[in-house]
């Protein structure tokens, strides 16, 4: 039993050495728009391109190791979120943005579910819910049949609610900027009737 509590301990402080010798963990903040934000230098709002691979790689790792590692999941779906937010990728067809916030949306939503509180937490799943609804603005007829329409309403729907529960919750906790996240909360509707 000594071994195995051992072992892990060790596996911990090496995938804690990694973490940290690999690559930093980027900075974050709440702009004056109420958004969280990762720190970029000069007038940067999205990162470059190829900035945060070092810590990518290390957070994939790290949650093939340890899929519960709530801090893990939370810098890997900002990563998500910020190189496929619309700010980084306007054009709502972008290939792989909607499946890239898919599982941003899949990953943060499991760090909550895993009693993780932080506020920034709530904020960026607030914020990947608005995206993922922007990704289906795009929407025309003449690109999906009736089936594939259903299902993408359904989602846009889905999205929608969602967007609008979390930033609630936010008002909730902060109703200090409960007229911004009301400015949040998604109003459109899914765009083919």
């Amino acid at each position: 039993m000594k071994s195995i509590t051992c072992a892990a301990s060790l596996l911990i402080i090496f995938l804690t050495i990694t973490l940290n010798s690999l690559a930093q963990l980027p900075k974050t903040k709440i702009d004056h728009k109420g958004d969280l934000r990762t720190v970029e230098s000069g007038m940067l709002v999205v990162p470059p391109q190829n900035k945060y691979n070092k810590l990518i790689d290390s957070l994939d790792k790290n949650l093939k190791l340890n899929p519960a590692d709530t801090t893990s999941l939370f810098y890997r779906a900002l990563m998500y979120y910020s190189y496929n937010q619309m700010l980084a990728q306007p054009a709502q067809r972008t290939k792989g943005t909607l499946e890239n916030l898919t599982l941003a949306k899949n990953m943060i939503e499991k760090a909550i579910k895993l009693n993780m509180t932080d506020f920034k937490a709530k904020l960026l799943r607030a914020q990947i819910y608005v995206e993922l609804c922007y990704r289906f603005s795009g929407d025309e007829s003449w690109m999906f049949n009736a089936t594939e329409i259903a299902t993408r309403r359904k989602l846009f729907e889905t999205y929608k609610n969602k967007s609008n529960s979390c930033y609630d919750d936010l008002i909730k906790l902060d109703n200090n900027k409960e007229y911004l996240y009301k400015k949040k909360k998604t109003t459109s509707y899914y765009p083919i009737r």
